[in-house]
């Protein structure tokens, strides 16, 4: 049973302690916040036996096994550099960082400290999401050449100071859900060779909405959208030369694939996820970390390197651009 202690008390935060409650292999004792009086509102809700406000005291813990970051999106490689540093296990909440040097510089300090480090992108865990892959590479709908995805609900536009509205806090569209039907894409295709963007900035500055086409040399294209202003059908389909699969929403936690292939009726695939999903993601975790394992193949340290090269590059290209980067 690894000791874990969640960091940061926001809806992430609850949300992922709720779903991972009965999970056997791994049990959340602690909890830091940079206000106590939150730490330990945190603490109670969550029957939880710890309560922090200085970090450094919380990894000294020796009772505390490996941590897991649900902070805002500027904290999270500090955050994870100093848990590894502290010889704890590190789960870290995507984005790993806001560029590919800082992700590099986490997985440098888990190397280092021979330590257990993953960016949390429980999608990938997903039993369901991991046939689907297993089948399109064996080649059920031939070869693929067509990838769409989209994820959007309808924000409060008028929270100006919500964190996904504020530049201080890294907010957005792309680093909070936009990176869903990316890592999609990268998944399926690789890297893109070409991409045509059409980026919507807020009045905060941050952006708000996006239209992707990633293109590839060999003709394969990825439609990809993300909104915060609008509801988007939150699907996924991949297309190939004997068929397609589409994945219902939402395609990130999804429980069920239609298959439609060439000369045949349109069939359902079906899939249990533990909970909501995160489950799925945190057991595995536990799983590797008691193995001795640094790693995962489900989110690899090179595919979250890849990510975060091409989120990176997305955001100097077209915005939005931080107070704390300029």
């Amino acid at each position: 049973m690894l000791r874990w202690a969640v960091i940061g008390t926001g809806n992430m935060a609850g949300q992922f302690l709720q779903d991972v409650a009965q999970i056997v292999n791994g049990r959340f004792s602690a909890v830091y916040s940079h206000s106590l009086v939150r730490a330990q509102a945190f603490a109670e809700t969550h029957a939880l036996t710890a309560a922090y406000d200085d970090y450094e005291q919380l990894l000294a813990d020796p009772k505390i096994d490996a941590v897991y970051i649900a902070s805002t999106h500027p904290h999270h490689a500090p955050q994870a550099i100093a848990a590894l540093n502290a010889g704890k296990h590190v789960l870290v909440e995507k984005p790993m960082a806001l560029s590919e040097a800082e992700t590099a510089a986490v997985f440098a300090a888990a190397e280092r400290n021979q330590r257990f480090c993953a960016e949390a992108l429980w999608t990938k865990f997903n039993p369901l999401y991991q046939s689907l892959h297993r089948q399109v590479a064996a080649g059920r709908i031939g070869t693929v050449q067509h990838l769409s995805a989209s994820f959007g609900f309808a924000h409060d536009m008028s929270q100006v100071h919500h964190r996904l509205l504020d530049p201080a806090q890294a907010g957005g569209a792309l680093l909070d859900i936009g990176l869903y039907p990316i890592m999609l894409a990268l998944s399926v295709f690789g890297y893109p060779d070409q991409t045509q963007a059409r980026v919507v900035l807020g009045p905060t500055g941050v952006d708000i909405a996006a239209d992707l086409l990633l293109s590839y040399a060999d003709g394969k294209t990825a439609h990809l959208a993300y909104r915060l202003d609008a509801h988007l059908p939150t699907k996924a389909c991949i297309s190939g030369s004997k068929g397609w699969v589409e994945l219902e929403a939402p395609w990130f936690a999804c429980n069920a694939l239609q298959w439609g292939e060439t000369g045949k009726p349109v069939t359902s695939e079906y899939g249990v996820l533990l909970n909501r999903g995160w489950g799925n993601q945190f057991e595995r975790v536990n799983d590797a970390i008691g193995l001795g394992q640094l790693a995962v193949v489900e989110h690899s340290w090179a595919d979250s390197v890849q990510l975060a090269r091409y989120l990176e590059w997305l955001r100097k290209t077209w915005g939005p651009s931080y107070p704390f980067e300029r």
